[in-house]
């Protein structure tokens, strides 16, 4: 399974001399010198001209055309190798390189604004910034508009009206037929803006821009599935005896209850921090309208680093985060990471993927279990948990992308991101994920794709007028460590 080798963090294997040791390591080309000599995060790699490259391959998929000279910024490899510390020098005995950006790449994400496009003869063209990438479309680029599913009942309505006006027998639907997409090519720009789903498809070009071969829009809307499961996710929040250092208590179904940190300064501190980093076009939303999300940010005093976003905008970070951060710029990345996977959906995505197939793992392993056979249950858990997290990383890299998308538009230094990974090391090691039980990628893993990022996307920005520092992130980072020591104690049922 390609997933487990992509879990793999950084390997000390065996020590060949006082200054050079055996050793693995697993990321993406950060900077190329030539097909012979790239980096990866710190490593500076060299290769021989007649090492044989190792192309990962799964079995029914059709043969990716790669050559050593096709190794670009971006590239995911895997490296064997004799690393000598002192110069920092990694000479590859082995490159196993992973090939997903080869492929075609098919990618969903919410546009923010209108993307610059122009009609061409028989079609449209431009580039336009999305998803963190650039897109290219061209006049051979299919573009389609879809309506979505509120809007497809209308059509459906309507369609039924007019032929019962015209007094035409409507044929009984069977009982499992979908309903017709409305699938049609794109006839006005008007027709997509802010809000709005682009799935995309095209092919990595060496720039990391994405040359699209179809596109394919659809606006926004709230299912009712997803209305009940923010509704679920609602928290129940007493406040804070700021005065009296007394914790204040976070409860949110089937996800737990935590303490709230009896700081009023790092609690406003934190808010205004995620604020400034919401979306434009989320913020200009009305605020009866149902797709618009009111964002709360909560600092919840726990001891493992960590932060997670719900489906309805809670956000909460945990006050460790403040002991591995190093300024507000690196802060601003985790918060926008965790505004990246509400505003793309992600939880209401995640459970719909393979839906189907994922109901059929749990019917199988419900049946085994009834029968005695629970190994079977067992391993069933841990398939539908590799199905999961295999969507789940392309999700994080999603939300690392447009994380990077956010930090921009708030004013903050993006370049900050990659260096959270690099805290996280220092603090707390570079352990190697379980692909059953976490879809997060080792710290240098991520590292490294957002460095590939920034430099294939934002190679010509002016980061001269961004900000690493906050004012009072100093003062904050006290006022956090001082609550979490200070608290009294009290009594939370779990």
């Amino acid at each position: 399974m390609k997933y487990a080798f992509r879990s793999l963090a950084l390997l000390f294997i065996c020590v060949v001399s006082a200054s050079a040791k055996e050793i693995k390591i697993h990321g993406y080309v950060t900077n190329l010198i030539s097909p012979t000599q790239f980096e990866i995060e710190d490593y500076r790699i060299t290769r021989d001209l007649s090492l044989i490259l190792e192309l990962e391959k799964e079995e029914g998929e059709e043969a990716v055309q790669f050559r050593p000279e096709d190794i670009r910024v971006g590239t995911e490899l895997e490296i064997k190798g004799e690393y000598d510390e002192k110069s920092g020098e990694l000479h590859a005995k082995s490159i196993k390189v992973f090939l997903d950006e080869y492929k075609k790449v098919k990618r969903t994400a919410l546009i923010e604004r209108q993307p610059m496009l122009k009609q061409a003869s028989g079609g449209w063209e431009g580039t336009f910034f999305a998803d963190g990438q650039t897109i290219q479309v061209g006049p051979l680029t299919k573009i389609f508009f879809k309506p979505n599913k509120s809007e497809s009942k209308v059509i459906k309505q309507h369609e039924k009206q007019q032929k019962h006006a015209a007094g035409q027998q409507q044929p009984a639907p069977a009982a499992d037929a979908e309903p017709a997409d409305n699938l049609k090519l794109l006839e006005s720009l008007d027709q997509i803006g802010p809000n709005t789903f682009m799935t995309y498809e095209g092919l990595r070009q060496l720039d990391g821009s994405i040359a699209a071969t179809r596109l394919e829009f659809v606006r926004n809307d709230m299912e009712k599935g997803e209305s009940r499961l923010w509704k679920e996710l609602e928290p129940k929040v007493k406040e804070s005896g700021f005065a009296e250092s007394k914790p204040g208590e976070l409860k949110i179904r089937n996800v737990g209850k935590f303490k709230l940190l009896p700081s009023q300064e790092v609690q406003n501190y934190v808010q205004q921090l995620g604020d400034s980093l919401v979306p434009a076009f989320q913020k200009d939303m009305p605020a009866n309208d149902p797709n618009k999300i009111h964002f709360r940010f909560y600092v919840v005093d726990e001891k493992q680093p960590n932060a997670f976003a719900l489906a309805n905008g809670v956000v909460v970070v945990h006050s460790s985060m403040f002991g591995v951060v190093e300024n507000e710029a690196q802060l601003a990345a985790i918060v926008g990471h965790e505004i990246t996977h509400t505003i793309e959906k992600h939880t209401w995505r995640q459970l719909q993927y393979h839906k189907k197939k994922l109901m059929a793992l749990r019917i199988g392993g419900a049946v085994a279990a009834g029968m005695g056979a629970y190994g079977v249950r067992d391993i069933t858990t841990l398939v539908e948990a590799a199905v999961r997290n295999g969507y789940s990383r392309s999700l994080e890299n999603q939300a690392d992308r447009e994380g990077l998308q956010n930090m921009f538009a708030a004013g903050y230094d993006p370049r900050e991101a990659p260096n959270v990974w690099k805290a996280m090391t220092r603090k707390h090691g570079d352990h190697p994920t379980n692909l059953f039980w976490s879809s997060h990628d080792s710290n240098t893993v991520r590292r490294s794709y957002l460095m590939a990022e920034l430099r294939n996307n934002y190679s010509g920005a002016d980061f001269s007028t961004l900000k690493k520092e906050g004012d009072e992130f100093a003062k904050v980072v006290a006022a956090a460590n001082d609550a979490s020591k200070n608290k009294k104690k009290v009594k939370v049922k779990y």
